[in-house]
């Protein structure tokens, strides 16, 4: 085709795709300035006649469709070629990277990010399976998921593309077509009509893709089912997984509402552990501006109420020797006793060493009662923002800060300790906090350390 405006509006800047009997094109908008896609379907004898009302129903679908996150409808119109005949189907132009590309270029996604586009497509699916009729895309793989505007810890605007594939559920015809990406596709949509849950599965398998590296047609499966290893994620979202891709679609969710209320429900990342004691929980939540971290208290309570009294003591010493709190106190004594002639002035030094006493010996008590309450049943968060460190202890909507909050520049790299006993290493200088040993196995210290890692833009080592 040797046209290079199409109906004296579309300019064509060059060609994205090309198959038989089919082009898709970027053009300009000579109206708007903007750029569009245009998609070309050229009548000829290869053309089939399924393909023309995928065609059509693509074009008739968007135009009925409002949604920021897909593309929208512009044009439809029919070209004279010499000896044939063309339609063209105009729709707006998204400048993003698909997932294919990303994947490539930057490797496997973390479970936090896997998340995050999961809720951005779940929310797309929703308003298209909310149409009366529900809209069935048909054809989620990554090279139809986009992404743009990424930065930090957000992975940006997700947008779903290609609509070629799309059937509506008010089709009265009987008439069906196989469409779709092997591995990618539900097994109901080799014999059956495609329903809402058909996308969920197509979503499952994307996002497995996204976790392992691994199309899904090179993965195992076992009576049908897909069979994946994600050890970077957490249990609950590997069982959701599993639910999104179950080969009968009775057995996954029944709608996009409902997997992405059962993905909200554990929206924090959650660790569990696998021994036989009791389930204790890492969890991490984190936004632009905070990172906090959840843990239990270690079960070593002896030695925590040793450090709390050890620490009292420190202080206690140091408050003896600490000649300007003694001035200070003794002069507040002095112009109220002394004046007023109620006691010897040689009886002032006696008095404040009694009161410090009496007030690190209380000191030394409420440090030992708080590490009884919390370690049993406490537990200890680690709070990051943009320019401090905090530490306390959690229990029952109480908090209470164990050490003083110490500037964010003051970490200078991250251990997941892999030695004999796994945990995670905040190094701060020459001092260390440490968390997870006990209840964190080697591959969950590992990926606890990378999700800090990120956010923190450190060094792992």
């Amino acid at each position: 085709m040797s046209l290079r405006i199409l109906k004296e509006r579309y300019e064509i800047v060059r060609q994205l795709a090309k198959k038989s009997g089919r082009k898709t094109l970027l053009a300009r908008d000579l109206q708007t300035n903007k750029l569009v896609v245009v998609k070309l379907l050229t009548f000829n004898s290869e053309v089939k006649w399924e393909e023309l009302k995928l065609f059509e129903r693509e074009a008739k679908t968007l135009r009925n469709l409002c949604y920021s996150a897909i593309p929208s409808y512009i044009d439809f119109f029919e070209i004279e070629l010499p000896n044939k005949k063309a339609l063209a189907f105009v729709q707006s132009y998204i400048e993003a990277v698909s997932l294919e590309q990303q994947i490539q270029e930057r490797g496997i996604f973390s479970e936090a990010e896997v998340k995050q586009l999961a809720k951005s497509v779940l929310q797309i699916l929703a308003y298209l399976h909310g149409q009366n009729p529900s809209v069935i895309h048909r054809d989620i793989k990554p090279s139809n998921i986009l992404l743009t505007n990424g930065s930090g810890n957000s992975i940006g605007d997700v947008y779903l593309v290609d609509f070629g594939s799309v059937q509506t559920l008010a089709s009265s015809d009987g008439s069906y077509t196989v469409v779709g990406t092997y591995g990618y596709m539900a097994p109901e949509q080799f014999g059956s009509r495609a329903v809402a849950a058909t996308d969920l599965y197509s979503l499952g398998a994307t996002l497995i893709y996204l976790l392992t590296g691994k199309p899904p047609a090179d993965l195992p499966q076992k009576q049908g089912k897909i069979q994946f290893e994600v050890t970077h994620c957490s249990r609950e979202f590997c069982q959701w997984l599993e639910q999104m891709i179950e080969p009968l679609q009775e057995q996954r969710f029944k709608s996009a509402t409902e997997a992405l209320k059962s993905l909200d429900d554990f929206s924090s990342v959650t660790l569990s552990d696998f021994s036989q004691s009791l389930p204790k929980k890492v969890s991490i939540k984190k936004s632009a501006d905070v990172i906090e971290i959840i843990t239990p208290c270690q079960n070593n309570q002896k030695d925590s109420i040793v450090h709390s009294i050890g620490s009292a003591t420190v202080g206690l010493l140091y408050g003896i020797f600490s000649i300007p709190f003694f001035a200070k106190l003794e002069g507040i004594f002095q112009s109220i006793i002394l004046d007023y002639g109620f006691i010897h002035p040689y009886s002032f030094a006696a008095i404040s060493i009694l009161i410090l006493i009496l007030y690190l010996y209380v000191n030394i008590w409420l440090k030992i009662i708080v590490n009884m309450l919390f370690i049993p049943f406490g537990k200890k968060k680690l709070q990051i923002d943009k320019q401090r460190i905090y530490f306390a202890y959690k229990l029952l909507g109480l908090e209470y800060r164990y050490r003083r909050s110490i500037p964010r520049h003051a970490i200078i790299k991250l251990d997941s300790n892999q030695h004999e006993i796994p945990d995670v290493v905040i190094w701060m200088g020459v001092y260390k906090y440490s968390f997870g040993k006990g209840f964190l196995s080697f591959e969950r210290a590992a990926w606890v350390s990378r999700e800090l890692n990120k956010w923190l833009n450190l060094k792992t080592i």
